[in-house]
């Protein structure tokens, strides 16, 4: 609280005193006895009694009276009553019903988290029969019998890609497949969010605290590591920070299905005692030394599908707070005075001192696999976790000619490549995002996925991707609704109003869909007894 609190505050935020300040003012005026704030006197003891049940009376009727309707023959129909009964769409429902009543709202699911009750698994059968078959296309198992390297980076986005602050990188790129549209939704619990997503193939439920913690216990059968580990690969897991916060150490092993995760203790980086206090101090860790930590325990595997989760680009953008990004601001200051740079902003130079570690982490691992002889049969995914929310939006507008305040949804937009020394150098423009990466990859390294039980898509696929945002705001190649400004903004073609509507509540339909089977741990009802993951079968109900 005491670390991020204060760069959370802006000026702006001196508004909220505004009502205090005024209500301190007024109390000490009654106290002098100038004015009469509160002079309530009742005739009678039955009186109070009688305002709280005309009170308690008139919120009943207000319900009651929101509009219910809706078609019972479209799944995607949605009334008024399911945006007030259902935290799913809160700008939506705040427009509609204010700021107060929400926040009852949300007080109420805090105290008793809201749980999906008019879904049922007719619906979700329906729902995975209706999901077009996966269909072979020309990247189907183009990357079979390869290793892989999976990396997520911290804060990892678009504007970091540059020649000169980070060279290995742009090594990378006259070698790989780079994704200009892909997009990291950021979700309530950022960094961990944007995991469950990758990992599991379904989205997290932003009406729970953590989606990693609440769903510890599920059976998810479809994981990368399930999904490599029937191919005889090793499944490895790495992070240099603390599970203090969140729990990796058993989500990843247990729930996912790692054979081994190695935190930032069992790299070496802190002995157990020191874990809360590093954690709660969020010292951030040097992503090249995890990376010379962990690199031998993969390379020491036949066949490896290892993930890297790396922290040094993590916020804040500010040297006496960002130990690994002052010791590299020399050093980038030096290259962007060197290219002309120099007036950017001070805290886009931390940022690049920040990333400047990935790099060295890049270079060492290119290093040893060359070294090791495994650079031709390895790929290396390499992809942002979300936009670097620590600057400020108007530093990266400016900064960032790809995105712009046109449309808000591009913040999101952060890189996405595949390297292999192989590969010719190719931009691809199809719109995806990281709820799609477990079905994208499953085809290119032709894995036994069953892609009907998934919420992402291969994107390789010939139907139009969506985008869904954590505010339920979606974006399309042809068009993008932004829910927080009530926009809709057609890139190409046109759609009338009732169009809109149906794409909205599919989308609202979908999420309701996605938390029923995590609440109701779907899968576990069909988890086969002799099997690593699962069987031709799923799903058939284990009696």
């Amino acid at each position: 609280f005491f670390y991020f609190f204060p760069q959370s505050i802006m000026w702006t935020h001196l508004f909220y005193l505004v009502p205090i300040l005024l209500t301190l003012y007024l109390l000490k005026l009654e106290k002098q006895g100038k004015i009469k704030l509160v002079d309530v006197r009742y005739q009678s003891v039955r009186q109070p009694f009688i305002f709280t049940i005309l009170a308690v009376s008139s919120l009943f009727i207000a319900i009651q009276t929101i509009n219910t309707n809706k078609s019972a023959d479209d799944l995607y129909s949605f009334s008024d009553y399911d945006l007030y009964i259902e935290p799913i769409v809160p700008h939506t429902a705040m427009r509609k019903f204010g700021v107060f009543t929400y926040a009852r709202i949300d007080f109420q699911n805090a105290l008793r988290p809201h749980r999906v009750e008019d879904i049922t698994d007719e619906h979700v059968e329906d729902f995975f029969d209706h999901n077009p078959a996966h269909e072979i296309n020309e990247m189907t198992g183009v990357f079979e019998g390869k290793n892989l390297i999976m990396i997520m980076a911290e804060a990892f986005d678009t504007y970091a890609i540059h020649p000169e602050l980070m060279p290995t990188l742009d090594r990378m790129l006259d070698n790989a497949w780079y994704f200009e549209n892909f997009y990291a939704p950021l979700y309530y619990r950022n960094t961990a969010d944007t995991e469950f997503m990758v990992q599991t193939g379904y989205y997290p439920n932003k009406t729970l605290q953590l989606s990693m913690a609440a769903y510890e216990d599920n059976y998810f059968p479809n994981t990368f590591p399930r999904l490599f580990g029937e191919l005889d690969y090793t499944s490895l897991a790495f992070h240099n920070f603390s599970d203090h916060f969140y729990p990796r150490e058993d989500f990843h092993p247990n729930t996912i299905g790692y054979n081994e995760y190695y935190g930032y203790e069992r790299l070496g980086f802190v002995t157990p005692l020191d874990d809360e206090r590093e954690a709660r101090g969020h010292y951030w860790h040097s992503d090249l030394e995890m990376m010379e930590r962990g690199l031998p325990y993969v390379l020491a595997e036949e066949q490896f599908f290892a993930y890297f989760l790396t922290v040094t680009g993590h916020l804040p953008y500010e040297g006496g707070r960002h130990d690994i990004a002052l010791e590299n601001y020399p050093i980038i200051n030096d290259i962007l005075i060197d290219i002309g740079l120099e007036d950017i902003d001070e805290t886009l130079k931390y940022y690049h001192a920040s990333q400047w570690e990935l790099d060295l982490a890049l270079e060492y691992l290119l290093d040893e696999l060359e070294r090791t002889n495994q650079l031709d049969d390895t790929i290396i995914v390499l992809y942002g976790d979300h936009y670097a929310y620590g600057l400020d939006r108007d530093v990266i507008w400016e900064y960032d000619t790809m995105k712009d305040e046109t449309n808000l949804l591009n913040i999101h937009n952060v890189p996405f490549l595949i390297y292999n020394p192989s590969l010719e150098s190719q931009t691809f423009d199809h719109y995806f995002s990281t709820i799609d990466l477990l079905p994208t990859l499953s085809n290119m390294f032709g894995l036994d996925l069953d892609y009907e039980y998934m919420m992402g898509n291969d994107v390789f696929n010939s139907r139009m991707n969506t985008i869904i945002f954590s505010s339920v705001s979606f974006l399309t190649e042809s068009y993008y609704y932004d829910i927080e400004r009530e926009m809709f903004e057609h890139i190409d073609g046109e759609l009338s109003p009732e169009q809109i509507r149906a794409y909205v509540g599919e989308v609202i339909y979908r999420t309701r869909l996605n938390n029923y089977i995590l609440d109701n741990d779907y899968f576990a009802r069909f988890r086969p007894v002799n099997s690593q993951r699962g069987d031709d079968s799923l799903p058939i109900a284990i009696e």
